[in-house]
């Protein structure tokens, strides 16, 4: 789908020009002297002020996304919310919660703004997290039914919200109907008909390990089967075309039969033990669901260094997560949160992006800071309310499509085994409606955030309404995550402070980030012609210092982030 241009004249439509003096980039500003703090409104500061009220949280609205480009939230539908009681999450419980993510008005700012939702996987199966598939055209059954999907899926449409689900092919599980008429037919001495859709191999003892694949007795003797995860998992023969036949019927019946917007594929690094083969097997099926839905949108798994994860990019498909952004010695939290060296952060981000647009002139990058194969970002931030509310103002503010792990922003933490990663949403401290107690396998199912989202929703000072603030400022502001990423050094001896200029279809915003005290920089014309300040956030709402505009000396206070367009 072409990019739709998205209007920015906003100040005539909002009848509030007193407070958007300047939308229009390179324009003029009334008042050289503009000042407005954190807790009182532009009005009462300045009658002519180029500062928006509140930041503009509530006085800039924005256009909803038409594109590829979107704020996703990673949900697993079994920990979400659960409808009946079963002790299980599933789809009654998720679109009930829709509204929470977004209500699909613009203009309120009660909702966090996602307009894109990733699935752990759906399909039937017979483990708790259902990575080993084993039909791929169903709802596995503890969800509900394929109905209570589609009405998921058409409510959060009509919310502008676009849905994406795992596609878990480099494996099946060992129950599919594949895999044990591959095993039946190996004990009739057929080789060419379903064994062909696996790596089966013969030999008179169990083959060596490959990397990450391993080998498993595959039922007959002088067989075995690989699998790069676990002996319930194992890989499929993308090479097969029948195996590609049957996935390319899989994928007409998610995307044009329910009307799915694309998928998250799992483990794709390891589709062949040679990583330029699996390369080649993403082109193929990114190159097939474009022709059934010219503006799919598709996001690779390959757990890989950067440099590894680039090169997938040349596969032609839209986003590979940046693992090098999370976890504990990620750029986010090292770089950036600890060190506070924020221009150091934007210049990897700089040749991050120069690099994978390299390999593909349309990718989108995706940056996370968790999900539920990692820690989660309150514990390695050591639940530190105010490293977590600079994190998010890190990463989100990038180019891109940002992946937030659901309850990432209400501080839930969890580490270690992976069910431990993926406890029941926190709704409430008070009340558990819909509230998923245990999980599988985990540990700390008792273990809760300070403040579940009911609580979080009336803390004006809380990570959720920060969470809400940062997305919406991105959202007002569509250069952030389409346009070209330039990071401008404001003060050689600060690096708590970094700037980057983003240009889209010819307009420029320049985002200015501050992640330890109260700054002072000088802002040049000569570097983008702005006429004053578009948006701001101050992450402490208690904090009484002002964001200032002197003529092209721009103050910031502490742990702030301001917009200048």
């Amino acid at each position: 789908m072409k990019k739709r241009l998205i209007a920015l004249t906003l100040c005539a439509a909002m009848l509030v020009s007193a407070v958007l003096t300047g939308c229009q980039n390179g324009g003029t500003t009334e008042s050289n002297n503009s000042v407005v703090s954190n807790t009182e409104s532009a009005a009462s500061s300045s009658s002519d002020s180029s500062i928006p009220e509140d930041g503009g949280f509530k006085t800039i609205s924005y256009e909803a996304s038409k594109d590829k480009y979107r704020n996703y939230y990673e949900i697993f539908v079994y920990s979400f919310c659960d409808s009946d009681g079963d002790g299980i999450g599933d789809f009654k419980g998720l679109t009930s919660k829709l509204d929470y993510l977004n209500d699909g008005d613009p203009k309120t700012t009660d909702d966090l703004g996602i307009d894109g939702i990733w699935l752990m996987p759906i399909m039937p199966s017979g483990s708790y997290h259902k990575y080993d598939v084993d039909n791929y055209k169903d709802i596995d059954k503890s969800y509900g039914t394929l109905e209570d999907f589609k009405t998921f899926l058409s409510e959060a449409h009509k919310r502008g919200i676009n849905v994406i689900i795992d596609f878990v092919i480099n494996h099946t599980s060992n129950t599919n109907e594949w895999f044990k008429k591959a095993k039946e037919e190996l004990k009739e001495g057929k080789t060419d008909g379903y064994a062909q859709y696996y790596n089966f191999v013969q030999s008179a003892s169990k083959p060596a390990d490959v990397g990450a694949s391993k080998y498993y007795y595959g039922g007959t003797k002088g067989w075995y089967y690989e699998s790069a995860f676990a002996q319930n998992m194992p890989d499929l023969n993308l090479k097969n075309e029948k195996v590609r036949k049957e996935i390319e019927g899989i994928c007409d019946f998610w995307l044009k039969d329910i009307g799915i917007d694309g998928f998250r594929l799992d483990a794709a690094y390891h589709y062949d033990q040679n990583s330029n083969e699996s390369i080649n097997d993403i082109k193929w099926l990114y190159d097939y669901c474009k022709s059934i839905k010219d503006d799919v949108y598709m996001v690779g798994e390959v757990w890989m260094g950067g440099n590894v994860i680039s090169d997938f990019y040349k596969s032609g498909a839209d986003s590979f997560f940046n693992f090098d952004m999370q976890g504990t010695s990620g750029q986010v939290a090292t770089k950036a949160v600890n060190l506070k060296n924020v221009k150091g952060y934007y210049d990897y981000v700089k040749s991050w992006v120069d690099t994978i647009t390299e390999n593909n002139s349309k990718a989108i990058s995706a940056p996370f800071i968790s999900n539920h194969d990692t820690a989660r970002s309150a514990g390695f931030l050591t639940r530190n309310t105010q490293k977590e509310k600079n994190a998010a103002m890190a990463y989100l503010l990038t180019p891109g499509n940002p992946f937030i792990y659901y309850g990432e922003e209400i501080g839930m933490t969890g580490s270690g085994e992976d069910p431990d990663k993926r406890t029941g949403m926190v709704w409430s401290l008070s009340d558990n409606t819909g509230y998923v107690a245990s999980i599988p396998g985990a540990t700390t199912n008792t273990e809760k955030p300070e403040e579940g989202v009911a609580e979080a929703q009336k803390n004006e000072n809380s990570l959720l309404n920060l969470y809400k603030k940062v997305i919406r400022l991105k959202l007002q502001n569509p250069e952030i995550a389409r346009g070209t990423f330039t990071p401008v050094t404001l003060d050689e001896n600060n690096k708590a402070v970094g700037a980057f200029i983003s240009e889209y279809n010819g307009s420029k915003v320049m985002v200015i980030l501050n992640l330890s005290d109260k700054a002072t920089v000088t802002v040049p014309k000569s570097a983008m012609s702005y006429s004053g300040v578009r948006g701001y956030i101050v992450s402490d709402t208690t904090n009484t210092e002002k964001v200032e505009l002197n003529g092209e000396q721009l103050t910031i206070p502490a742990n702030s982030v301001v917009v200048l367009k």
